[in-house]
């Protein structure tokens, strides 16, 4: 599963580490890309990077709770590819029905926890 997260800093390091923990506590091997990349000087070079390691991968995570815009474009460089596109949420995030278009799953979620379960079914 390509995991997208922000870019490595003190403040999402530990973040990022447990969500890829409760990816593979629902049974999926995790692909951080921001966790798992050396940094690119090009961007056109890092995006080219993305793109294969989601053409490796059998679907993307992404959380809209923060809205993010950069890594959304992961997640439609995954559906173009036919991969299962699974969006988290903390509940009462709202998003667009676009977003809602290109997933195969929606896991809304109270605490981060509680995702596995919903994860684990798509193994």
């Amino acid at each position: 599963m390509f995991v997208t997260a922000p870019f490595l800093n003190e403040e999402t390091k530990d973040q990022i580490n447990y969500l890829c923990s409760l990816v593979k506590k629902a049974g999926f091997i995790d692909y951080c890309f921001s966790r798992d990349e050396k940094e690119f000087a090009d961007s056109q070079e890092m995006m080219s990077r993305a793109k294969e390691e989601i053409e490796k991968s059998d679907c993307l995570l992404i959380d809209m709770t923060d809205k993010p815009t950069g890594r959304a474009l992961e997640a439609g460089m995954a559906y173009a590819l036919g991969k299962k596109v699974v969006v988290i949420m903390k509940k009462g995030t709202q998003i667009k029905d676009t977003t809602r278009g290109v997933s195969t799953l929606v896991i809304e979620y109270n605490n981060i926890d509680e995702i596995v379960a919903p994860l684990s079914r798509l193994v």
